[in-house]
């Protein structure tokens, strides 16, 4: 055992004099190296500055008065060699790439080294950029490391075994005394880290307390991280499943934490986390990060509505602050888009059942007044009695096509769905209509076959009923409604066509909006709510379809439905 402790010493003590003899190189090399640099400096300098005072022709007479050790070339600004002191520059190729010609021509001056095989000698090489914008190049062979080295290696050579000698002496003289010990405690820190009990048994007393504080907080450490991963992956599941965006930054907007919801409803790419980003590499909007400086430096919350993209997002900010200073800030995002739609539907739907109902119940009222006072006689009073009830009845018609309507936009789309046969359908609500066709000498026919969808068989009734049925309305005695019922490769659809009078170009975009009519006269005559097709839209929107509609003035209508 002291015997493979002694070499291991000994090992040690050797790499440490190599090392420094290394090191000795290391360091007479560097001085050497600098010395070269400097005199090849000074020389360039004032050879830049001869050259200055001279015309070009006189430059070979110049250096050829130099040292002849050194070699000496001027380059033009294109990198072409104007001289050189050792080669016909004729034969030279282009210098502009040089590495010391590149960065004298940048920066006034360069330099480089670069080592030849042929020679087994360095080259220093350095430039300097003159007042004509050509560069005098001066260079210079000088010893590599190696040689160096191999110079003073018989110094080495009897400096070295006598430092080994002497510190073989002492490794032996200390190895008994100290190794002991200290190897013990080596092992003992081994066993804190793995977490077995340690042996105090030879180990320096007051190497003791350190051990047992080092063994306590190891165990608070690991307590503690386990604890705060546990933490962690509660937060990191709770923001990852929340609707709304979550979003930390520091006081420089740097951000902390950013959830995928608050990543996607500033449209960013949720591949990158954004840590340590600004927060404006996230969301670009100015409005936001005005509301984020004044959180930060007023330390005040702040709410806002932002409308981006088509979507509504209320932003909420709160400054975290800790001893009245400002750490960062939080930023909770909530995307209220189908809230503020439906608001909106809900102000519009509102205004037209007011004026819609306006109309049926002036009439009534007006009417009934008459009757009332006695202006009306005999046969008026049974007119005005039958105007009432057809106000009436209208405005039953509308109560119900609103209550429907309203059902429909409260019903969770693509539930209670069943397998139903529109075909089958189709042919029933043909039959149900047939005598309204009849009585306006319209043809009303089915074609198609057995079509099986998904759907609410109730609601796909009203959807036919409604649609054949305004065919039916608008399309004139003499005239034909066709409805076709099959499927392709991908999907099922119906085809509803009439020869009626059409829908204007400008109307058709609006003609499924609710109470939108396209003539007000032509609806009375017709007792239209202008709700048919608006009822119609939601039913096909609830079972995850799509409507087409082709209309031409005075020659017919046709809509289709897609599943």
């Amino acid at each position: 055992m002291k015997r493979k402790i002694f070499l291991n010493i000994s090992l040690v003590a050797s790499i440490a004099v190599i090392s420094a003899s290394i090191l000795l190189v290391l360091i007479f090399y560097n001085f050497h190296l600098s010395r070269e640099k400097s005199s090849l400096k000074d020389y360039a300098h004032m050879m830049a500055n001869s050259l200055e005072v001279l015309e070009s022709r006189n430059i070979h007479t110049l250096i050829s008065t130099e040292n002849p050790n050194l070699r000496t070339t001027i380059v033009n600004e294109n990198g072409e060699v104007v001289f050189d002191s050792a080669v016909n520059p004729n034969t030279m190729e282009n210098h502009l790439n040089r590495i010391e010609i590149k960065t004298a021509l940048k920066d006034g001056s360069g330099e480089s080294i670069r080592y030849s095989t042929t020679l087994d000698k360095d080259t220093y090489y350095y430039a300097i950029l003159l007042s004509n914008n050509w560069v005098l190049r001066v260079s210079r062979q000088t010893d590599n490391i190696l040689s160096v080295f191999m110079k003073i290696l018989p110094s080495i050579f009897f400096i070295v075994p006598l430092i080994l000698i002497l510190s073989f002496l002492i490794s032996s003289l200390l190895t008994k005394n100290i190794l002991k010990p200290v190897e013990n405690t080596t092992s003992n820190m081994e066993k804190i880290i793995t977490g077995e009990k340690f042996d105090e048994v030879e180990i320096y007393d007051e190497l003791i307390p350190f051990i047992r504080t080092v063994s306590k907080q190891s165990e608070e450490i690991k307590l503690n991280i386990k604890t705060l991963k546990e933490k962690a992956d509660i937060m990191d599941t709770i923001t990852s499943n929340m609707k709304e965006g979550l979003i930390l930054v520091d006081e420089n907007k740097n951000i902390l934490s950013a959830n995928i919801s608050g990543i996607n409803l500033f449209n960013g790419n949720e591949n990158n986390s954004y840590y340590g980003n600004n927060f404006i590499q996230l969301c670009r909007n100015i409005e936001i990060n005005e509301a984020l400086e004044n959180v930060i430096n007023h330390k005040k919350e702040m709410d806002l509505i932002i409308e981006s993209n088509e979507k509504y997002l209320n932003v909420f900010l709160n400054p975290v602050i800790s001893n009245n200073s400002i750490l960062g800030a939080v930023i909770l995002v909530v995307d209220s888009t189908e809230r503020h739609k439906a608001d909106l539907i809900r102000r519009e739907f509102s205004a037209n059942v007011s004026h819609e109902l306006m109309t049926p119940l002036t009439s009534i009222n007006g009417y009934a007044e008459m009757i009332e006072s006695g202006m009306a006689k005999g046969e008026d009073i049974v007119k005005f009695a039958s105007i009432i009830r057809k106000e009436g009845a209208r405005l039953l018609d509308l109560i119900d096509s609103i209550i429907r309507l309203s059902k429909l936009e409260e019903t969770e789309k693509n539930k209670d769905l069943l397998p139903i046969d529109i075909y089958n359908i189709a042919s029933t609500i043909r039959e149900s209509l047939i005598t309204v066709a009849k009585d306006k000498n319209i043809d009303l026919q089915v074609h198609g076959q057995k079509t099986i969808i998904n759907g609410n068989k109730i609601m796909i009734e009203e959807l036919l009923f409604n649609l054949i049925e305004n065919s039916i309305k608008y399309t004139n005695p003499g005239g034909k409604v066709e409805v076709t019922i099959g499927k392709d490769e991908n999907h099922s659809y119906i085809k509803v066509s009439d020869t009626g009078i059409g829908i204007p170009k400008e109307s058709q975009d609006r003609i499924f909006e609710r109470f939108y009519i396209v003539d007000k006269s032509r609806s009375k005559k017709t007792q239209s709510t202008g709700l048919g097709l608006s009822i119609v839209k939601h039913i096909v929107e609830y079972h995850d379809g799509s409507i087409e509609l082709i209309s031409q003035e005075d020659k017919g209508t046709t809509v289709t439905v897609i599943f």
